[in-house]
């Protein structure tokens, strides 16, 4: 498995240095184009909504790590329980680097004195006692951007209708941020914060995600057992 492991890392750190790259772009063009001190532009549109480019990269991520890298690491002789195990390993290390990258991002605006005006509503998602959110969030995605890769191979009618789940999922986990943005985990958990016209959205789509990802690694075993070198 470490040896399958260490052929996908060589991809997954490419991706991750990209992906950091394109973060530190972000916050140097907040400083340069005055974002902190209530700028609107296309530098506050990319950090306000960084969490959902996060998201969407991810997928793409995940797509490649089930098609081309599997197509060639099993051409190179590693066993399928194996490579499914370094995917595992792979997915949680996009996660948490994501999830760090959000962290720091998230705390810009309070350590740097932003002005916030309301504008950060994703991004304090990830600035409270709902931690957990985005790295549920970010390992549905990635099944899904796995599950898509595998199944297009075979279909492109069936990969067609994962990534309209994977849009869906996207949206879903867009709205679960949002809601949980202004909230701890305690308010979560016993309820406390969901009445009036939310009920029990959040708690729903937690849920949702969840059987999701669960229904998704099962696929993934199955499909990657059953996958045919090209």
């Amino acid at each position: 498995m470490l040896k399958s492991f260490r052929f996908l890392f060589q991809f997954a750190w490419i991706n991750l240095a990209c992906l950091l790259g394109f973060a530190v772009l972000v916050v140097v063009g907040c400083y340069a184009t005055g974002v902190p001190g209530g700028a609107s532009n296309l530098f506050a549109t990319y950090y306000g909504a960084f969490p959902l480019v996060t998201l969407f990269v991810l997928f793409i991520f995940a797509f490649s790590l089930c098609t081309s890298n599997l197509n060639l690491g099993l051409s190179f002789g590693a066993r399928r329980r194996d490579f499914f195990w370094a995917v595992q390993g792979v997915l949680v290390v996009y996660t948490g680097f994501c999830w760090a990258v959000q962290v720091l991002l998230a705390a810009l605006p309070q350590l740097g004195g932003w002005i916030e005006e309301g504008r950060w509503t994703l991004i304090r998602a990830f600035y409270g006692g709902t931690l957990w959110v985005f790295p549920l969030v970010c390992l549905t995605i990635l099944v899904l951007g796995c599950l898509g890769g595998l199944v297009s191979a075979k279909s492109k009618v069936w990969g067609a209708v994962i990534l309209s789940v994977s849009v869906i999922a996207l949206l879903m986990g867009s709205i679960l941020l949002a809601l949980m943005a202004d909230l701890d985990a305690w308010s979560f958990l016993m309820g406390s914060a969901w009445s009036g016209m939310w009920g029990s959205l959040p708690a729903i789509l937690t849920i949702g995600m969840l059987a999701t990802l669960a229904i998704g690694e099962v696929v993934i075993w199955r499909q990657i057992f059953r996958f045919a070198v090209r």
